[in-house]
């Protein structure tokens, strides 16, 4: 709680900029029209998360999941600064609807150029 708002005091200042997305953990898998706007849900157990999931951050809605079992493919990472805002890689990439193309670093979202965005 001291955490969250000394980050709501550092926004509030403009010393440090509002972050795109932060993270949350939780145990279950959120039902898609349960995600938190700007949250990426870490899913599992916190040692060993299995999935992580969000909506696009271009606007469509759409709920985006991405593994982070090492033995699978596609995988990815999810890391998280002092702040709790991610970073993942590799790049996230719908080859479907919106056709996004994003990094996701430090809880800032960095449009690739062929994004459909």
């Amino acid at each position: 709680m001291l955490r969250l708002t000394l980050l709501w005091i550092l926004e509030a200042l403009h010393l440090i900029a509002p972050a795109h997305l932060r993270t949350q953990n939780c145990r279950d898998m959120p039902p898609p029209d349960k995600l938190l706007k700007d949250v990426v849900h870490i899913v599992g157990d916190p040692s060993a998360p299995k999935w992580a999931t969000f909506q696009c951050p271009c606007g469509c809605g759409t709920p985006l999941l991405l593994s982070l079992a090492a033995n699978r493919r596609p995988s990815w990472s999810v890391s998280r600064n002092w702040s709790l805002r991610p970073t993942i890689k590799p790049s996230v990439r719908r080859t479907d609807g919106c056709r996004a193309h994003f990094w996701v670093r430090n809880g800032m979202v960095d449009w690739c150029p062929d994004s459909g965005k």
